[in-house]
């Protein structure tokens, strides 16, 4: 009997246990949620630390979001920023490409001989991907241009001449397409010559083998202006033979051209 009286008193402090923890945690959920904060100067007093605990926490939570918004949002802003300075970077390369051009145009239609009409022609397709020695140009029987008409790559240097001629292009046929003949003359000796076209800008041409060779010496088309078409570069030539061959190659490099000028009759 007195065991049976023992647990129940026992049992009976567990539930008053519970029941005190259970008011506590209700007391202090109310206090932290600020329920009676106004009820009493006491209950105000206990439930100010927890609110201040609470507000804490609630802050750091918030300035945790806060920061991770934050380095998302600079993230995207750098993203950005990266962008715009790499289009202008492209744009100041794309005006200074634009400038150098206008200046090398300008200087250009600065040497143009008196009385000569030329017009400026954009290379749509070089030697490597034209056959042989050939160029397309952007230029065509909608301006006038016709067939035989002379082409120059500095409008003072020729490399060619029109072929074809279409509504809004023209095939042009450059001084160095392999087997192409040209007359021509030595300069200082004015020695008349014949060109024959190699290709890749190369000529070749078969002189006495008493005409002297020096590298770097012009060839000229036979017009009233000096026109430069080739430069001698070597010589083949054996004992015994009253002929000599001389390499040459043109003083412009036709991969290296963007426009060329045609010369209209």
């Amino acid at each position: 009997m007195i065991h049976q009286f023992r647990d129940k008193n026992q049992i009976a402090k567990e539930k008053r246990r519970i029941k005190n923890i259970i008011f506590l945690c209700v007391f202090l959920l109310f206090a932290i949620l600020g329920i009676y904060a106004s009820s009493s100067p006491v209950l105000n007093y206990i439930g100010r630390p927890f609110w201040k605990a609470k507000n804490g926490v609630m802050n750091s939570i918030e300035n945790i979001g806060y920061v991770a918004r934050t380095k998302a949002s600079v993230y995207r802003d750098n993203e950005n920023l990266l962008k715009e300075n790499i289009d202008l970077k492209t744009s100041m390369i794309d005006y200074q490409v634009l400038k150098n051009e206008n200046i090398t145009l300008k200087e250009s239609f600065g040497r143009v001989p008196p009385g000569r009409d030329m017009v400026l022609a954009n290379i749509l397709t070089k030697p490597n991907h034209s056959p042989y020695d050939t160029i397309i140009i952007d230029v065509g029987g909608d301006v006038g241009i016709k067939i035989n008409e002379q082409v120059f790559g500095n409008v003072i240097t020729p490399i060619g001449e029109v072929v074809q001629v279409y509504d809004n292009t023209s095939l042009v046929a450059l001084y160095s397409n392999p087997g192409k003949s040209t007359d021509a003359i030595i300069d200082v000796t004015n020695t008349s010559v014949e060109l024959i076209g190699r290709g890749g800008g190369n000529f070749e041409m078969t002189v006495p083998v008493d005409i002297p060779f020096e590298k770097g010496t012009s060839v000229l088309l036979p017009n009233i202006q000096s026109e430069i078409i080739a430069i001698m570069q070597d010589v083949i030539s054996t004992p015994n033979d009253p002929l000599k061959k001389i390499l040459l190659s043109s003083p412009i490099n036709v991969q290296s051209l963007k426009w060329v000028f045609v010369k209209r009759n």
